[in-house]
Order: structure tokens, then sequence, then C-alpha cells
């Protein structure tokens, strides 16, 4: 279970510094001032930028309760070979879901992504709670 969590961690450090990058750009470009990031507030950040701010949060959320069902599974000492696949595709529709998000964005096809690794979630946590109902 380590792994899927290693590589979620390693996706929401590359969208940091990504959304780094975007920041220091527009800043040198004269697209936003750097006062903007005291409060957040004046000018209209550019487009691109705020879709990787959206999506770097949004890596704190769902993302969150993966990474407790991970530790969860851990901890009890469950080795489950379906519940590691499972991580290993939630990781991967994580994966789709950040490159649709931080590219061409189809909400449908964004929201497909999204959906699919909730549904996964949703599938790990029966898997857990069976796997400890049957001690």
């Amino acid at each position: 279970m380590i792994y899927p969590m290693i590589t979620l961690i390693a996706l929401t450090c590359a969208i940091a510094f990504y959304l780094l990058a975007l920041r220091i750009t527009a800043v040198r470009q004269g697209k936003i001032s750097i006062g903007y990031f005291r409060v957040y507030s004046g000018d209209t950040p550019p487009i691109r930028q705020e879709q990787a701010a959206r999506h770097y949060s949004n890596l704190f959320e769902v993302p969150l309760l993966f990474y407790i069902t991970c530790v969860t599974a851990m901890t009890l000492g469950i080795h489950s070979g379906p519940l590691l696949a499972l991580a290993w595709a939630f990781v991967a529709a994580r994966l789709v879901h950040s490159a649709i998000h931080l590219t061409y964005n189809n909400v449908i096809h964004r929201l497909f992504a999204f959906l699919t690794g909730n549904l996964i979630l949703l599938t790990m946590w029966v898997l857990l709670a069976l796997h400890y109902g049957g001690r």
C-alpha cells in the first residue's frame, strides 16, 4: 500500500512545483502582482494558474480518504491483492483526472475520472470492512 501512496504524493508534489512555476512566470510577465499572494485578492490570476491552484487543493480532499484507507489497511495488517490493485487503480484515476484538468479540461471527462476514483475508494472501504469483519 505504501507505493501507491508514494506515487500519489509524488503527483501532489509535481503539481505544487507546476503551480509555483506558473505563479513565478505570471509575476515575471506582469500578469499578476506579487502582492496578490498576500491575501489572494485584487488581481485576477491567469486561468492556467487558477486551474492548477484548484487542482492542487483538490489533491488534499478525496485523496486524503485514500491515504487514510491505506494507513488503516496497513495498521490492521490487511494485505490483500485486490485491495492493492484498487489502490493502484485509484492512483491511475487521479493521474488521469490531473491530466484532463491541467490540459484540455473537458468537464465530462474530468467528472468521469473523478467518479471512477471515488467508486474505487468506496470499494476499497467495503473490502476493508469485509476483511476486518471477517476476523
